[in-house]
């Protein structure tokens, strides 16, 4: 049996980091959750698996799915899909979301080493701008927890509960002034990233052939959104507020079924 293999990030995965919108909520200050996933995956199922067929589909609601129709992706059994998404898998989300720390220990495997290439880029202005993820007191705590040195932890807790001002840029500015105290510290650094941008995947939706996914361009029950193809190359300014509803597509067409006559009389189009 023959059946597109299938990936589905959900923006609910995120509400442990986002800091703009929780639950189905999705704005474009969020989407950049999204927009990183999408790059990540796509040079991944690209460079590392040799797929070539990739369809990338607002979900029209919360999130996007991934469509590859590679005939080598669409032979593949449960087992090699699970296997797939085992090595792409970092956090899982859906029904296996967790909250845990991530820790990769010592120098980063090749495939997230590639996939930190890009992270690291918009680790700033996602997280410690867009999202200002460090800056509240909860925020603050969860950075906290990540950090394995323990000395290092209290010390930076002692002084921003002293300077409770912080933004999450001078935060994040404050733990790098340690790296030459602490050797261990860029791999903390990396883990923290990993953390907060690395896709979150619904694993079940990709390890099973079975799994019901809702077809490109059909429309969302509860938003009456269309489900539409999303440009990898421009997934960054992506607005999921601006997907048409299947109401205003429909009002589009009666306008555009409508002639206009030579005296000002609207006559129905043929």
């Amino acid at each position: 049996m023959l059946r597109e293999l299938v990936f589905d990030i959900d923006m609910t995965d995120y509400d442990p980091v986002r800091t703009c919108c929780t639950g189905a909520d999705i704005c474009t200050k969020c989407w950049g959750f999204i927009a990183a996933a999408v790059r990540v995956l796509d040079r991944a199922l690209r460079e590392e698996f040799g797929y070539k067929r990739l369809l990338w589909v607002y979900s029209g609601r919360r999130g996007i799915h991934l469509w590859i129709s590679d005939k080598e992706a669409m032979g593949l059994a449960d087992g090699e899909r699970k296997a797939i998404v085992g090595w792409l898998g970092v956090i899982m989300g859906g029904a296996n979301a967790r909250k845990v720390n991530v820790h990769v220990g010592g120098k980063l495997p090749p495939s997230l080493q590639n996939a930190m290439n890009h992270l690291r880029t918009i680790f700033g202005s996602l997280i410690l701008e867009t999202q200002d993820c460090f800056a509240s007191e909860q925020g603050t705590e969860d950075l906290l927890k990540l950090i394995p040195e323990t000395k290092l932890a209290e010390t930076l807790k002692a002084s921003w509960s002293a300077h409770p001002n912080r933004s999450s840029t001078d935060k994040w500015q404050d733990l790098a002034g340690y790296r030459s105290t602490y050797k261990t510290l860029n791999q903390t650094m990396e883990n923290i990233i990993l953390h907060y941008t690395y896709p979150r995947l619904d694993a079940e939706v990709s390890k099973h052939r079975n799994h019901l996914l809702k077809a490109p361009f059909c429309v969302h029950p509860k938003t009456g959104k269309v489900c539409i193809p999303v440009d990898v190359d421009r997934v960054e300014k992506f607005d999921p507020g601006a997907v048409p509803t299947v109401k205003q597509l429909l009002e589009e067409l009666d306008r555009a079924g409508n002639v206009v006559a030579a005296d000002g009389e609207v006559v129905p189009g043929m």
